[in-house]
């Protein structure tokens, strides 16, 4: 008897540590993708404002979703009572949170925005703890603060001027995806990670459209902005929201927000290939503290 129990222990502690293994997998790879966006806009997304490029970000990522929830559709569930609670996520999210993200990537280039914006792992773990009594364990609060020193490094090796309404926007963001992160626990009471992730990118584009539908119109045969909208929205928005939605269902808030903190130091490197902005060896310090703090936080 004492065997069999034995046994059973063992199973369930190999489900649990494969399922927390498909969590830090997912985070991580959102985190790589997203980390093209900044260079991305940076380089090839001046055509247009903020708002517009946004709007059409969410459309792509709402055809991918798409896709994937109808081959995929005997997995699908969603339980209408949720709708309130998903659109006020997508609202502090994708909806206001990118938008604002996009503005400061303009205005003080895709460097300085993601290691700015990316402090939301502050407020996600703050409001997380705050509305559903999520631990803090020592070892996360540690690897967090390891990990925002390191993108401090990333951020203050960048010698490019800090415009303030950019500045100001980056932080909008990094307090509007925080509260967007925590509510998404929340929405994935009432739905699978695709469902929700697509009624997120439909939300926002439902409601950016109505403001954005002149300047959309302006730049919708624009290659650039297209496959810049389709990379940082259908596969960002898409599949890396989506991976995002399937870490925070498996190992929580704080974990998932503490392995996207990989996504500076990548944007930062990636911003220097595609838009020609110059790392200096304080980001490549950086790199090394932050890959250490997530580290920390996530295996010990």
């Amino acid at each position: 008897m004492i065997q069999k129990q034995s046994c059973i222990e063992d199973a369930g502690d190999l489900v649990a540590l494969e399922t927390g293994l498909i969590g830090v997998l997912s985070a991580l790879t959102a985190s790589s993708i997203w980390s093209l966006s900044p260079g991305l806009i940076s380089r090839y997304g001046k055509g247009t404002d903020a708002t517009t490029l946004n709007m059409l970000r969410g459309l792509h990522a709402v055809f991918v979703l798409f896709l994937i929830f109808h081959l995929t559709i005997n997995e699908r569930w969603f339980v209408p009572e949720g709708i309130f609670i998903v659109y006020i996520s997508a609202f502090f999210g994708p909806l206001l949170g990118d938008t604002l993200y996009i503005y400061s990537i303009k205005h003080i280039g895709g460097g300085n925005a993601v290691s700015i914006s990316y402090t939301y792992i502050f407020f996600a773990q703050l409001y997380s703890y705050l509305l559903y009594g999520e631990q803090l364990r020592i070892q996360l609060i540690l690897g967090s603060f390891i990990a925002i020193i390191g993108v401090y490094l990333v951020y203050s090796g960048q010698k490019n001027d800090i415009k303030i309404t950019g500045f100001i926007a980056a932080l909008g963001a990094a307090l509007s995806w925080g509260m967007g992160a925590t509510l998404s626990k929340l929405a994935l009471n009432y739905g699978d990670p695709v469902t929700i992730a697509l009624l997120r990118n439909l939300s926002t584009t439902i409601s950016l459209l109505p403001i954005t539908y002149n300047s959309a119109k302006k730049v919708f045969l624009d290659k650039e902005i297209q496959i810049t909208a389709f990379i940082t929205g259908g596969i960002g928005f898409g599949v890396g929201m989506t991976l995002f939605l399937t870490a925070i269902n498996t190992i929580g808030v704080s974990a998932t927000v503490l392995a996207t903190s990989l996504t500076p130091v990548l944007g930062r490197i990636l911003a220097k290939f595609i838009a020609g902005e110059k790392p200096s060896p304080k980001t490549y310090l950086g790199t090394i503290i932050t890959s250490t703090g997530i580290f920390i936080g996530l295996y010990f």
